[in-house]
């Protein structure tokens, strides 16, 4: 990506407030899955002392053409496509939860006398488990199919929309990095990376300071955060101050 000289202008736009003190904040992930809330692991976590969504709102205003958008029609399809890839997740997590049960049962099966009164029922149980687990497998193979012909039928025209958006942005946030850099001196920004149970710390100096990190969330789809610290000490980041978007 080039540099260029940022106007003060620009920079002073981006209002950052001294404070006389700093504090230790610490940071926790979590992203919804089958089971409630789940720690994000292993995920690197920035600490700016400026609000990065503001800049890049004001290089979009400043570019000299408007950001690149999919046609209505690749956009439908691509949302086809994300919608048979959550069907099948929904339906590989489905089986994958009969067939553990399944695997249960079997277990408890082998570990009973035939004879005893509830071993005919349990043995009923397994053989109704059983064909849910077949006829899950059987769907879920369906939409995998499903999913990865409509992903291939619209791979190439997103490959060649990305080329387009990566050179408008080339151009458009070229002077991203003058102004980070105008902010915290020339040093790298703050960064952790969250622990097993998707903690992350840092000492800030006093001023206004904002937490940015993303998640995948499915193949071209991540859940992005970009809170305010303000004047907490412990920070969740979870789906109700998340954005969901287009993988950047």
């Amino acid at each position: 990506m080039r540099t260029h000289r940022v106007s003060a202008g620009l920079v002073a736009a981006v209002v950052l407030v001294a404070a006389a003190c700093g504090s230790n904040v610490t940071v926790e992930v979590l992203t919804e899955g089958p089971e409630g809330p789940r720690p994000q692991a292993n995920l690197p976590v920035q600490f700016l002392p400026f609000d990065r969504d503001s800049v890049f709102d004001m290089l979009d205003a400043q570019a000299s053409t408007p950001r690149p958008r999919m046609s209505a029609e690749l956009q439908a399809e691509s949302d086809a496509v994300a919608e048979l890839q959550a069907e099948w997740r929904a339906k590989d997590m489905d089986w994958a939860n009969e067939r553990d049960a399944l695997q249960q049962l079997s277990t408890r099966l082998q570990n009973m006398d035939a004879r005893d009164t509830d071993y005919r029922r349990l043995f009923e149980q397994f053989n109704q488990g059983e064909t849910r687990v077949n006829r899950l497998d059987r769907e879920k193979k369906a939409l995998f199919e499903q999913f990865t012909e409509a992903q291939e039928a619209v791979a190439e025209a997103k490959i060649s929309f990305k080329i387009v958006d990566d050179l408008w942005q080339d151009e458009a946030y070229a002077g991203y990095f003058d102004i980070q850099l105008s902010f915290i001196g020339g040093d790298e920004p703050l960064a952790d990376t969250t622990n097993a149970d998707g903690i992350a710390a840092m000492k800030l100096a006093g001023g206004d300071w904002w937490i940015t990190t993303r998640v995948t969330v499915s193949g071209d789809e991540e859940l992005y955060w970009n809170v305010s610290v303000g004047d907490q000490e412990m920070v969740t980041l979870d789906e109700s101050n998340g954005t969901i978007r287009k993988r950047q």
